[in-house]
């Protein structure tokens, strides 16, 4: 049973938070409460971890960037990502001139498609191994540093993305808040991430809340090999520190003064948001969850939300 917590949520302030579960981490080995508030939806980690840089290289080091290994410039999961990107630039670009992009990550090469079209790009990454590989691979220019510290003048950018990123910040607010001012007027921000509103999610938190903690623990366990102990659906801490809904990201991006463009909740294989390949082998389970999750989204739940928002001028 959820039981009221004192803290405060980091989108809408509230005080109307409620614990859900308790997590023990695989990473740190610390105890966190996935908590819930009532007012806006927001699922986040408490205590949030102070990481310092060097803290952040612990758990963003190369066990994490492992994927970042493909064999080479012609692997399938690539020319996907590749394929991708060239989407989402299609949407972008019919509400921004090309210009300079930042691009807040450096884990994948599919990024080089914006610089294949026109663009100026700029890359910032908090961990040295992945922005060294991403140096080495692709002849990326990475700055390494904290986005938190990442400066520039105010309205430098013409474009900022975010891919799977949010959910990993300490405080989304400030960040958001740094980016609005370093984008130039009428300039575009696109993040995606999980939807903690996704069908799928809500199924599995549904039934976690009807089974009982111990009993769903071990059915998930043995049918899927994952450790609800140490996650609440694609919370994650200190990993995914947030998880986020249409409420709560768009509300976030309206306090920090953006405008939302659009918004899309497709599920994960969806060849223009995240792309799936032959190489990933799921389970019978894993399966089951995929063909969920493209039923959510053909009714707008898909367990992925991207939005596209406008930096707002009055």
């Amino acid at each position: 049973m959820a039981e009221h917590n004192h803290a405060v949520c980091n989108v809408c302030r509230g005080s109307d938070t409620w614990v859900v579960a308790t997590l023990r981490s695989a990473v740190d080995g610390r105890e966190y409460k996935a908590v819930r508030c009532k007012s806006c939806a927001l699922v986040f980690a408490d205590p949030i971890p102070k990481l310092s840089f060097e803290g952040l290289q612990d758990i963003y080091g190369p066990d994490y960037t492992e994927d970042m290994r493909e064999p080479s410039e012609d692997s399938r999961t690539l020319r996907a990502l590749r394929t991708a990107t060239s989407r989402q630039m299609d949407i972008v670009e019919k509400h921004v001139k090309k210009g300079l992009a930042l691009n807040v990550g450096a884990m994948s090469g599919a990024i080089q498609i914006l610089e294949e079209r026109g663009w100026k790009l700029r890359l910032v990454e908090p961990s040295q191994y992945a922005a060294q590989t991403a140096r080495e691979r692709w002849g990326f220019d990475v700055t390494v540093c904290k986005i938190e510290d990442f400066q520039c003048p105010p309205g430098t950018f013409d474009f900022i993305k975010l891919g799977h990123v949010i959910e990993h910040l300490a405080d989304p607010r400030s960040v958001l808040g740094g980016l609005f001012t370093i984008l130039r007027p009428d300039g575009v921000i696109l993040i995606d991430t999980d939807n903690a509103g996704g069908l799928r999610t809500r199924i599995e938190i549904s039934a976690r809340a009807v089974l009982g903690e111990r009993l769903s623990v071990g059915l998930v366990k043995m049918l899927t090999k994952k450790d609800l102990r140490k996650r609440y659906g694609r919370l994650i801490p200190p990993v995914h520190l947030y998880s986020f809904s249409e409420p709560s990201l768009v509300r976030l991006l309206h306090e920090t003064g953006f405008e939302v463009v659009s918004v899309w909740k497709p599920a994960w294989g969806d060849p223009t948001w995240f792309p799936l390949t032959d190489k990933v082998d799921f389970s019978a389970i894993e399966r089951a969850f995929i063909k969920l999750d493209q039923f959510g989204a053909a009714f707008g739940c898909g367990d992925l939300i991207s939005v596209l928002a406008r930096k707002r001028t009055t």
